[in-house]
C-alpha cells in the first residue's frame, strides 16, 4: 500500500507542473514573455551557408510568431567587381539576392571590411520607394550598401532615412 502511495506524487507532482504551465503561459504571453524568448534565449541562428558578417532583422512582430524575420548577409562577387548581398528567411528560403556597392565609392568592400548592422526599423530597409525590389545594406560606419542597379539613389535614400526635423 505505501509503495502505491509513492507511486503517485510523481504523477501529481508532473500534473501540477503542467497545471502551472497551462495558466502561465497567456500571462506569459501577454507581457511579452514570448518575444524574449525569441530573442533572449532562443535567438534565431545564422545558417551555416550565410556569411559570417550576417546580420538578424527583426520583422514586425505577429501576435504568434518565433524567429519572423530575415538575415542579411555580403560577401564578395565572383568577379570581384561588387559585393554579393542576399536576404533569406529564418528558414533559409532566399528573399532576394544582388550585386551591392556602397554609397561612399566605387569599389566593393572587402568581406572584412564588411560590417553590417540592422536597420533601425525594418520597414526602412526596403527600396520600394525608388521603385526597386531590393533591400538596403545598413553598414556600422553610416554608409549605405546599395543594389548596383539603383546606386545612384545613394542620395535620394539617405534623405530618406534621415529623421525627420522638430
Amino acid at each position: 500500500m505505501s509503495q502505491m502511495k509513492s507511486s503517485f506524487r510523481p504523477a501529481k507532482f508532473l500534473f501540477g507542473i503542467i497545471a502551472v504551465l497551462v495558466i502561465a503561459a497567456p500571462f506569459l504571453w501577454m507581457l511579452g514573455g514570448l518575444q524574449w524568448l525569441d530573442k533572449k534565449v532562443f535567438p534565431a541562428k545564422r545558417p551555416k551557408f550565410m556569411p559570417v558578417n550576417s546580420v538578424w532583422i527583426d520583422a514586425p512582430p505577429l501576435p504568434i510568431s518565433w524567429h519572423h524575420g530575415w538575415w542579411f548577409g555580403c560577401g564578395m562577387s565572383a568577379a570581384r567587381t561588387a559585393n554579393y548581398c542576399r536576404l533569406e528567411m529564418a528558414d533559409g528560403q532566399q528573399v532576394y539576392a544582388g550585386e551591392y556597392l556602397p554609397c561612399s565609392g566605387a569599389s566593393p568592400l572587402e568581406e572584412a571590411d564588411l560590417r553590417l548592422k540592422p536597420p533601425p526599423y525594418s520597414v526602412d530597409m526596403w527600396l520600394f520607394k525608388e521603385n526597386n525590389d531590393g533591400v538596403i545594406g545598413f553598414l556600422k560606419n553610416g554608409d549605405l550598401l546599395l543594389p548596383v542597379q539603383v546606386r545612384e539613389k545613394c542620395g535620394e535614400v539617405k534623405a530618406r532615412l534621415q529623421p525627420a526635423p522638430q
